[in-house]
């Protein structure tokens, strides 16, 4: 015969279990609960499922997903949801509030970064950044975290590092898959370029590639982000493959298109090992 006061005093040790009201016939199903729930490690995102006590219409155990398999399939659709093109610096857990403010500079570009979100709407034009300044100073955290917080607003969004983008386009040639990728670019709600370099780029590229992107996002009104090492008036020789009248009026062209498109901001101060 059961034991019933032994398997009263157990449920009554239990936290979740200790003011329940049971009928004799509910007690093992009660402990079979409590067997499970102990079990249970609620950090643990291999366990998708979460034991629960249910006791209406009976007393008996059922399941739901749990908070950090949530959590998890969350994090794998923010993942899913921003095209890490050709990039693998993307911080996917940076944070505006994270971001550093040691200086006036810092919290005029984190200023920058919180209203770019706040105004950004789908289908709505709005003038993107030029993040610049020294190595290490935080730009692509903060790239980052501004693609993180415009997830919630179900855009699509293009991450990539401008050099292996260069690359990775002349690749494209060979598998035939150029005007994809090309219309991908232009097209993308948000497209966020990470360290622009006149140095990764030959004429080619510049014509043929991206100049078209930048003229279709700004006819289309698509916003662009975009960091580098170089204030915008310094690319302009970078850009240039020669001193030759026509190289130097395409080179122009293009700060002309990354000028209406975005806003120079500032980033140069106090670099950050940790960022």
């Amino acid at each position: 015969m059961p034991d019933y006061m032994k398997m009263r005093e157990e449920i009554q040790s239990f936290e979740e279990t200790k003011n329940l009201t049971l009928e004799d016939r509910d007690l093992l199903s009660v402990l079979q609960y409590i067997e499970l729930k102990k079990a249970f490690d609620p950090a643990d995102i291999n366990q998708k499922y979460e034991p629960y006590l249910a006791l209406e219409p009976f007393v008996h155990i059922e399941y739901k997903v749990s908070e950090a398999y949530l959590a998890y399939q969350k994090k794998k659709d923010k993942i899913n949801q921003i095209d890490t093109f050709y990039h693998n610096d993307y911080l996917i857990d940076a944070k505006l509030p994270d971001f550093k403010l040691s200086n006036l500079e810092r919290k005029e570009a984190l200023d920058e970064a919180s209203q770019f979100v706040e105004q950004f709407q789908k289908g709505k034009f709005i003038k993107g950044l030029y993040l610049y300044g020294k190595y290490r100073t935080g730009k692509t955290f903060l790239l980052s975290a501004i693609a993180n917080a415009l997830i919630e607003k179900d855009i699509q969004i293009v991450f990539t590092y401008f050099p292996d983008l260069v690359r990775n386009m002349k690749a494209a040639i060979g598998d035939h898959t150029l005007e994809k990728k090309i219309k991908h670019l232009k097209m993308c709600d948000l497209l966020v370029l990470d360290d622009l370099g006149g140095e990764y780029m030959t004429a080619w590229f510049r014509d043929e590639i991206f100049g078209p992107i930048l003229q279709y996002r700004l006819s289309m009104g698509l916003p662009l982000l975009v960091s580098s090492n170089y204030r915008m008036k310094d690319l302009h020789k970078l850009l240039s493959d020669t001193k030759d009248d026509i190289d130097q009026v395409k080179s122009m062209r293009i700060l002309t298109r990354i000028n209406e498109l975005t806003k120079e901001v500032k980033l140069n101060e106090n670099r950050y090992d940790t960022i």
